[in-house]
């Protein structure tokens, strides 16, 4: 771990960057303990952050939020097997599912504390509010500081880059809701789930690439145009033009799949 990618924002926020993945791993410093924000892809960088930490702030870590099921963001939680780990409930019930199969061959810890809409972590001075919104996958959540208007997305926004959408859980409607929501907390900080350190401005410019593609998708299923002809489509959003092959054509599967859903509700009412 290069020191130089930790960032100190306030006196009780830090964020690291890993530059495999440009993921964030985060840490915030409360009355007596610590809470970390996702553990990162790999037990060694995560020993490091918890080493760092706690040497730097004289606080040893109690709880451990994990914003979605991802491995990014959930493959070093052993390291803070002695902590609580808290997640949404939809999060626990796939990451169950994942270990099993796909995750099997990884020290994975299950989070023991779960929830439903909303968790707050608090003390004397500070609240840390975990919200659940799904979106990104089924059960997504982001972490806001309202004493230090820090909003900490996890991959709900990826910043100035395209975002992996094409989990088989994901809701683009839910979230373009969960953008609004973040947007509607005013932060003046925003650390995103992969990406640089933004603000609302850029909650907003994800929000309107996730709306821009529903309407895309959209407006070719009525027109009859199946899935597998979009992604040969020469008039698809100009920010699909840079993105990775793989990830658009499991976007475009996975909101076809959803706006078929839609259309097909709506035409039974």
């Amino acid at each position: 771990m290069k020191r130089k990618n930790i960032i100190k924002f306030t006196d009780s926020v830090w964020d690291y960057s890993e530059t495999e993945t440009s993921s964030h791993i985060s840490f915030i410093k409360m009355d007596k303990f610590l809470v970390l924000v996702d553990t990162g892809y790999d037990e060694t960088t995560a020993k490091e952050i918890r080493d760092y930490a706690e040497t730097e702030t004289g606080f040893k870590f109690k709880y451990v939020i994990i914003t979605h099921y991802h491995g990014d963001h959930t493959f070093g939680t052993n390291v803070f097997k002695d902590c609580d780990i808290i997640s949404t409930r939809s999060t626990k019930k796939i990451l169950e599912k994942k270990v099993e199969k796909d995750y099997k061959d990884k020290n994975i810890i299950l989070p023991n504390v779960t929830f439903d809409v909303e968790y707050e972590i608090k003390d004397d001075f500070k609240t840390i509010k975990i919200i659940e919104t799904h979106g990104h996958t089924q059960g997504s959540a982001f972490v806001y500081i309202p004493q230090e208007s820090i909003l900490l997305t996890g991959d709900l926004l990826f910043a100035d880059m395209f975002p992996f959408a094409g989990d088989p859980s994901v809701n683009p409607y839910l979230w373009v809701d969960a953008f609004q929501k973040m947007i509607d907390l005013k932060p003046n900080i925003v650390i995103p789930g992969h990406g640089h350190i933004g603000s609302v401005k850029d909650i907003k410019e994800g929000q309107e690439l996730i709306k821009e593609m529903i309407q895309t998708i959209e407006n070719l299923y009525e027109k009859g145009i199946s899935k597998d002809q979009i992604l040969k489509y020469d008039k698809l959003p100009a920010f699909t033009k840079e993105a990775n092959q793989r990830w658009l054509k499991m976007t475009i599967d996975s909101f076809y799949r959803i706006v078929e859903e839609k259309f097909k509700l709506l035409s039974e009412t």
